[in-house]
C-alpha cells in the first residue's frame, strides 16, 4: 500500500499562544472539547484550559511553566485531541496515529483508547507524579546525529546526561540535570553546534524519573481502557499498539525510556506512508520527516493561526503541494506586540542614529552569510529561509540569538517564534521596530 497517512501528536514543547483563537470560532466542536476538559480539570483544582487557549493574547510558553503544570499540559492535550475532531469533520482519515512523548496520551484518546475524560485524568496524574521533578531537569536539543551526540555525552563524562529523543538525522534531543545541560551548552557553542533549550519543565525520558512511573500507575489505577479504534504507532516501543498491550504501563514507561521518532518515521515511509499531518501546535515533528524523508507530503494546519480554520480543511483533503497547509510568505511576517497591547513603533532611519532599512539588511546579510556559508547574494529580503535556502528551526533560533547580540536587542531568544521571522525583511524590521538598531 502506499500514499498511506499518519497523524502525529508532538509532546510537551507543542504549545502556541491563543492557537486555536481563530478555528474554534468556525469549528464548534473544538469549543465544547474544552469545555469537557474544563469539567474535569475544574476537579483537580486546574484553572479554565479554555480561557487560555482561545484568547488570542494568551500567556507565551515560559509565562505558562510558570503556572499549574496541568494547565500547560491540557493546553497541548486539548489542542490536539480537538484538531483530531476537526480533521475528522473535514473528512480527514488516517491509516495511523503517532505519538510523540506526551503526544501519546492524545494519540490513545484519539483512538478511543481512553475516553476524553479519562484522558484528561491522565494528564492530571502524570503532572501530579512529576511534580517534584519540577525544575530539577532540563532538555536540549543539539543538531548533529544520535551517534554524534552520544561520543560528546562519553567525551563530556556526564552520567547524568542522556539521549532523551532521537527526532532527525541531525536532531537530537539531550535530557539531563540543569548542570549536565550547561556542560552540553558549553561544548555545543565550542564546537559551533546549533544547540537550544527546551522549554520543558523536567528531564523527560531520562532513567532518573524511574520512581514517577510507580507513582503514576497509582494515580491512575481506577482509569479504564477500551478497544482501539484506530491504529497508535508508539516511538518509544517502536510498533503499533494492540488492544493486548496495557497502554496505562506503556505510557507511564514513556516518562524513561527514550523517543525513537526518526526510526518510526523511516518504518513508515517504507511501508508507503507519505501523508503526515501534525495534529497539534507548531510543525516541530512535520519538520523532522521533510529532514528524515524528503519529497513526502507534510500539514501543519495550525502553524498559521490566522489560517488554521482552512488549513484544516487542506490538510483533511490532502490536497494542494507539499506544505501547502503550513506556507507562509514574507508579505505575512508581522512585527510581534507586546504583551500590553500597545503598538511597536518602527524608529525612523535619521531617528537615535538608527540605521535605514537597507543598511540593516546590510548588516543582517552580512551576519548570516558568515555564519551559514552562503553567498550573501542569495539572502535577498523576501528569500524564506527555511523554505527556500534550507535554514532549519535550530538554526535559526541560534542565529537570532545572535542577532540580539549583535544589536543590543532586550528580546530574549526563548520568547522569540523563529516562524515569525521567515525572511531577513521580517527580522530586520523587528529589529529596527524596538529602536535598537544603532546599539552596536
Amino acid at each position: 500500500m502506499s500514499n498511506r497517512t499518519a497523524f502525529l501528536f508532538p509532546g510537551l514543547g507543542a504549545y502556541s499562544a491563543g492557537v486555536l483563537g481563530q478555528a474554534h470560532r468556525e469549528f464548534p466542536l473544538i469549543e465544547r472539547i474544552f469545555e469537557e476538559i474544563d469539567g474535569v480539570a475544574a476537579g483537580h483544582g486546574v484553572p479554565s484550559v479554555k480561557a487560555v487557549v482561545f484568547d488570542e493574547n494568551a500567556p507565551s510558553i515560559r509565562d505558562m511553566l510558570e503556572l499549574r503544570s496541568e494547565l500547560l499540559q491540557l493546553a497541548i492535550f486539548g489542542t490536539s485531541v480537538a484538531t483530531f475532531q476537526a480533521l475528522l469533520k473535514e473528512g480527514g482519515r488516517p491509516d495511523l496515529l503517532v505519538g510523540h512523548s506526551f503526544g501519546e496520551i492524545a494519540a490513545l484518546t484519539a483512538a478511543g483508547a481512553f475516553t476524553l475524560a479519562d484522558g484528561v485524568r491522565l494528564v492530571c496524574a502524570r503532572s501530579a507524579a512529576l511534580r517534584e521533578w519540577e525544575r530539577r531537569g532540563q532538555m536540549a536539543a543539539i543538531g548533529v546525529s544520535e551517534s554524534v551526540a552520544t561520543h560528546l555525552i562519553g567525551v563530556l563524562d556526564e552520567p547524568d546526561l542522556v539521549v532523551g529523543c532521537v527526532n532527525a538525522p541531525r536532531q537530537t534531543v539531550l535530557s539531563g540535570t540543569p548542570d549536565a545541560i550547561a556542560s552540553a551548552e558549553r561544548a555545543a557553542a565550542a564546537l559551533e553546534l546549533v544547540f537550544a533549550k527546551l522549554h520543558l519543565p523536567y528531564a523527560s525520558h531520562h532513567p532518573s524519573m524511574r520512581p514517577a512511573v510507580g507513582e503514576f500507575l497509582r494515580l491512575i489505577a481506577d482509569v479504564g481502557q477500551r478497544p482501539l479504534t484506530l491504529p497508535v504507532h508508539s516511538p518509544i516501543f517502536g510498533r503499533s499498539y494492540t488492544d493486548n498491550d496495557d497502554l496505562k504501563q506503556a505510557i507511564a514507561e514513556c516518562l524513561v525510556l527514550p523517543v525513537r521518532f526518526l526510526d518510526t518515521v523511516r518504518d513508515l515511509h517504507s511501508r508507503g506512508f507519505s501523508n503526515f499531518v501534525e495534529v497539534g501546535a507548531l510543525q516541530a515533528l512535520t519538520r523532522c520527516v521533510e529532514r528524515t524523508v524528503p519529497g513526502v507530503r507534510t500539514f501543519a494546519p495550525l502553524a498559521d493561526r490566522q489560517q488554521a480554520s482552512d488549513n484544516i480543511r487542506a490538510a483533511a483533503r490532502g490536497g494542494g503541494a507539499q506544505r501547502a497547509a503550513t506556507a507562509r510568505t514574507a508579505a505575512s511576517c508581522e512585527v510581534p506586540r507586546p504583551r500590553d497591547g500597545r503598538e511597536n513603533e518602527r524608529i525612523a532611519p535619521e531617528a537615535a542614529g538608527a540605521p535605514s532599512r537597507e543598511e540593516m539588511l546590510d548588516r543582517l546579510r552580512a551576519l548570516y552569510a558568515q555564519a551559514l556559508e552562503y553567498p550573501p547574494e542569495v539572502l535577498t529580503e523576501d528569500a524564506q529561509l527555511e523554505a527556500e535556502l534550507g535554514v532549519d528551526s535550530l538554526k535559526q533560533t541560534s542565529l537570532l540569538t545572535a542577532v540580539i547580540a549583535e544589536f543590543g536587542l532586550p528580546d530574549r531568544t526563548d520568547d522569540l517564534r523563529v516562524w515569525e521571522f521567515p525572511t531577513l525583511g521580517c527580522i530586520a524590521d523587528h529589529v529596527l521596530s524596538v529602536g535598537q538598531g544603532a546599539a552596536r
